[in-house]
């Protein structure tokens, strides 16, 4: 065999080996974040429906099989409730981590549908399988509201943070919603994959990783898979609220449809002081900074039980009045 021959298999076996490489480092990462089940975090405080006097009703939804949780929460009877809000989860233990958001929503007169993505808090399944499964745990969870004999005739808006407020914006594509409120959320699925590994990783090791996250994404989820929430939105036509902190170091700025949507159906705002919780107020986005530092600083469950003993949970989910107002505004003229 010719010595370039020999070269040329040497390169390319070289070059399999890399990238073969390269994919089992974003296979692992993305099995870090979705191989597993999302449950309450045991030292933080999840608030309920009943610290809000709320009503509460389950409801009936089902994704691939997999019961999920649901239900209904409203300050007043849901026959007078003027819209249904259907409330879409950030990464987390679903929405009991967004309890004081829906309590605010019900009090403005909303019948708030809130649900738990597969894999996460209180809804069954194994793991939480990937980006792209909360648009379609989201699909299930507003069938079941259309479905519901008390709430199938009444407007509804979806409203999400985060991993939610992108599931909002893609299920506008895929269900006729009359409004959406999108707060903190990220564009591209394998973009914001990548910019939550580069601090580990190092960004270009990330850079590298992305063709890998896109191809992961749609051997699972097929072509909706890299599904861009911007795209989604405009295509939909949907009025859309998107909220975008200028201080969120979540998600970034070349990755959010606040700063990429442009069209007559959306109304952007960009708040240059808030953080990824955009709806919070500064004490509260304070607080919220100090509960990472220190899960990063205290190793041991003894050392964090100490910690958030004394923690104020009710003042780090303080909610910015202007900020919610203007949801409001925009939830009740559409």
């Amino acid at each position: 065999m010719p010595v370039y021959q020999i070269i040329l298999i040497v390169i390319a076996a070289t070059v399999a080996l890399a990238a073969a490489l390269v994919f089992a480092l974003a296979l692992y990462a993305d099995r870090l974040v979705f191989g597993r089940r999302i449950n309450r975090n045991v030292h933080l405080k999840y608030f309920s429906a009943q610290d809000f006097g709320l009503n509460v009703r389950r409801l009936s939804a089902t994704f691939d099989g997999v019961p999920l949780f649901a239900a209904v929460y409203s300050k007043q009877p849901e026959e007078t409730c003027s819209k249904v809000v259907l409330f879409c989860h950030g990464m987390g233990p679903g929405h009991v981590a967004y309890m004081t958001e829906i309590a605010r929503l019900a009090s403005f007169g909303y019948a708030v549908a809130a649900y738990d993505s597969i894999g996460c808090g209180s809804s069954q399944g194994k793991n939480s399988r990937g980006f792209y499964a909360n648009v379609q745990c989201a699909t299930a969870a507003y069938i079941a509201v259309r479905g519901d004999a008390a709430l199938k005739g009444k407007p509804v808006c979806l409203v999400g943070h985060s991993w939610g407020a992108y599931a909002a914006l893609c299920l506008t594509t895929v269900v006729g919603a009359d409004s959406v409120v999108a707060l903190s959320p990220f564009d591209r699925p394998a973009k914001m994959m990548a910019d939550s590994a580069a601090p580990v990783t190092g960004r270009l090791m990330a850079a590298i990783c992305l063709p890998a996250w896109h191809a992961i994404n749609f051997f699972r989820f097929g072509p909706h898979g890299n599904a861009s929430a911007t795209k989604r939105i405009l295509r939909s036509g949907t009025p859309a609220f998107i909220a975008y902190g200028g201080r969120d170091g979540t998600v970034l700025p070349d990755n959010t449809p606040a700063t990429r949507a442009k069209g007559a159906n959306v109304l952007a705002v960009v708040y240059k002081d808030k953080g990824h919780n955009v709806y919070n107020t500064a004490r509260a986005q304070k607080l919220v900074e100090d509960i990472n530092a220190a899960f990063a600083r205290l190793k041991t469950p003894a050392q964090r039980a100490a910690y958030f003993s004394s923690f104020d949970f009710v003042a780090a989910t303080e909610e910015d009045d202007a900020v919610m107002d203007e949801i409001r505004f925009f939830i009740d003229s559409h």
